[in-house]
């Protein structure tokens, strides 16, 4: 069951990214946002939520909130089918992202509290080839759906998987039993949404505004002191959101500093590549998707090594390998010119995917690990907002990169040779990011996990 919810997470966000140009034609531009949003606005959802899983799976039980997830993610699901334009698209996609945002830390948590620590690293490979999997289905299932019927059918598909993965869960998963009631922070969580809401539209929206425009300079001072409000005031709070005493611990501020760059390449890959075979080599969607899937069963490939790398020699040498692998692919599709074939660029991202598989798994496993046993639950939640927030803001960032070469993220108005070296920019940006994430691998622990 774990597998199912995870899976129609990462398939929602997988999938989107081919179906941009036709939502972009279809509802047009007549709202006050642009279609890159539609994947912005679910990352907001996700990272919003995300500070407060930890404190829902000991208040109510990890099994009870994520089958609460899984029903309320189906729900949101029927409201992206109707949604007439953009702006209600987007604001849909957000409370989606509240719900879906529950499924992933707690669902990780299931797992690390069901296998011993020797066995977590191949736990947590076999779980990573579901997800996997859902990139691997989605741009082939997604590019199909959309020529064939239409974007809004991507949207019946997921609610047909999230209803049948709520009404399994609700059977198959046994009742909730460890509960650690606490009071909720309330306070906190709703600086820390802030912090992040304006952060993200800072980020997003400084090119086209200007980074001296009253709106900017307003909202970045209040991001900025939303966040240092809620550090001090959750020092030394008992019922702090987050608990920082987390942080005390070194191998596991280095695991959040090697998610982020690794983020960031992840969403940069899967939100502009899609948008850039359809514009750039004017494929079709179905086509698209059939050059993307490679890639993402070289991640399901890999991921089951990269479990066994990490129980019999610690998440340094697999983190440095995979990251390296994903600096040099990035580099590849940053340097890439529209007369490259599509099977060319196929095989790149089968070798990315073999890099981000061996990259992802010891960050995972070490999320947990490096902290207190009870600790684990806020340490999954942690590490995944450090995921989802810095791919949020690097989809926010290439985006603006995106707008200010091209005019758009999907642009209808320029050649082939101006768009691919917009997009190349882009890529280039992502694969100097993903060199900082390998330098920082190597400070990762040697030592096999305990």
């Amino acid at each position: 069951m774990v597998l199912v919810g995870s899976y129609a997470v990462t398939l929602n966000t997988t999938v989107i990214g081919v179906a941009l140009p036709t939502m972009a034609a279809d509802l047009g531009s007549g709202g006050g946002l642009d279609i890159d949003w539609v994947v912005t606005g679910f990352l907001l959802g996700v990272v919003t939520v995300l500070p407060a899983t930890g404190w829902m799976a000991d208040r109510w039980g990890r099994s009870t909130v994520y089958r609460w997830g899984l029903s309320a993610f189906a729900s949101c699901t029927v409201g992206c089918v109707v949604a007439p334009t953009v702006d209600s698209l987007v604001a849909i996609r957000f409370v989606q992202g509240l719900a879906g945002g529950i499924l992933i830390p707690v669902g990780m948590t299931i797992i690390y509290e069901v296998f011993p620590p020797h066995r977590r690293g191949l736990a947590m490979g076999i779980w990573g080839i579901g997800i996997a999997a859902a990139p691997a289905a989605g741009p082939p299932l997604g590019g199909w759906l959309i020529t064939a019927a239409g974007w809004r059918w991507l949207f019946v598909v997921m609610f047909l998987l999230a209803a049948i993965a709520a009404a399994a869960a609700a059977v198959l998963l046994p009742a909730s039993t460890e509960r650690r009631p606490r009071p909720l922070d309330a306070i906190g969580w709703t600086l820390a949404s802030v912090a992040v809401v304006t952060g993200v539209f800072v980020a997003r929206e400084a090119g086209s505004l200007g980074l001296a425009s009253p709106p900017i300079v307003v909202l970045a001072s209040v991001s900025a002191g939303s966040f240092i409000t809620f550090v001090r005031r959750s020092r030394n709070r008992p019922d702090a959101l987050i608990d920082l005493l987390m942080f005390r611990h070194r191998g596991f501020l280095v695991v959040l500093a090697v998610t982020a760059p690794l983020s960031v390449t992840q969403f940069a890959r899967l939100n502009f590549l899609p948008v850039e075979l359809q514009v750039v080599r004017d494929l079709s969607a179905r086509d698209a998707g059939v050059v993307l899937a490679p890639g993402a069963l070289g991640v399901a490939v890999a991921m089951p090594i990269a479990g066994w790398l990490v129980d019999r020699t610690g998440p340094r040498l697999p983190s440095v390998a995979g990251l390296g692998i994903v600096t040099v692919t990035m580099l590849a599709l940053g340097t890439l010119d529209p007369g490259v074939s599509e099977w060319s660029i196929a095989g790149i991202l089968v070798v990315q995917g073999v890099g981000t598989a061996l990259a992802y798994v010891p960050t995972t496993v070490g999320a947990m690990s490096t902290v207190e046993p009870d600790q684990a639950a806020a340490a999954s939640a942690m590490q995944n907002l450090d995921r989802q927030l810095t791919g949020a803001l690097g989809v926010a960032l290439l985006s603006a990169v995106l707008v200010s070469r091209v005019g758009a993220v999907t642009p209808s108005d320029v050649g082939p040779g101006p768009a691919q070296d917009a997009y190349n920019v882009v890529f280039l940006i992502a694969a100097a990011v993903a060199a900082v994430g390998t330098m920082l691998a190597a400070r990762l622990p040697r030592g096999t996990n305990s």
